[in-house]
């Protein structure tokens, strides 16, 4: 059986794996708003990846922006979302309230990010069946684990330099590959927007409306 890698903080268990606040039919029906996907859900599996490519394809300019509010997800997910939104001329994520793991992920994906004032990122390295990647490398008892830890390891460096290299110069990379690699916290830490401010990159205020627009997908499951 194969391991899923996940990019999701502690709270997004199993629990919460299908009770996402935005299906998938109502992510088509974002393609009315111009421009605009909201990805408001606990957890990001490859079904929610597949209606945002598809929103995405259908779009009528080369202009995106991405609302998040969620935990994370599947590690594949998130990275198909944030490859297809690296490719727009313009793009732009907007965090609400949280965008944790991999929802950080895609949000330093876009050219510009813009946070609410209480609004947190997170760190996001991977993890393998509950465990960070980096943690599970020193596991000498679980060989064929460790080595697929490694793998993980190394490609979410590289994925996250080359985010980070969009918008900083080389000088500030280290400071910000700690921190978003969670180098010294854990996982689901939440970092706020002064520092992710104080890192070099620009962060924008959110407007009030997205707020309110994450509140009503919410409260269609509630």
């Amino acid at each position: 059986m194969s391991k899923q890698i996940f990019l999701t903080g502690l709270a997004a268990g199993a629990a919460l794996m299908g009770a996402g606040y935005l299906g998938r039919r109502n992510l088509a029906r974002t393609q009315r708003l111009t421009g605009i996907i909201p990805i408001v859900t606990p957890y990001i599996d490859i079904e929610t990846a597949e209606g945002v490519l598809a929103v995405m394809e259908r779009l009528p300019e080369e202009r995106v922006t991405i609302v998040l509010h969620t935990l994370g997800g599947c590690v594949t997910a998130c990275v198909l979302i944030a490859n297809a939104l690296r490719q727009f001329r313009d793009s732009t994520a907007i965090v609400p309230y949280m965008a944790i793991s991999g929802g950080t992920l895609i949000a330093l994906s876009a050219r510009r990010l813009e946070m609410g004032d209480r609004a947190s990122l997170s760190a996001v390295d991977p993890q393998i069946m509950g465990q960070r990647v980096k943690h599970l490398a020193e596991a000498k008892d679980k060989p064929s684990i460790a080595a697929l830890a490694r793998e993980y390891d190394v490609a979410m460096r590289k994925y996250v330099d080359g985010a980070l290299r969009q918008h900083l110069p080389e000088d500030r990379l280290g400071p910000a590959m700690d921190l978003l690699l969670g180098e010294h916290a854990p996982h689901e830490w939440p970092i706020q927007r002064p520092e992710i401010e104080a890192l070099g990159l620009t962060v924008t205020p959110a407007a009030r409306q997205w707020a309110e627009l994450v509140d009503r997908l919410r409260g269609r499951a509630w």
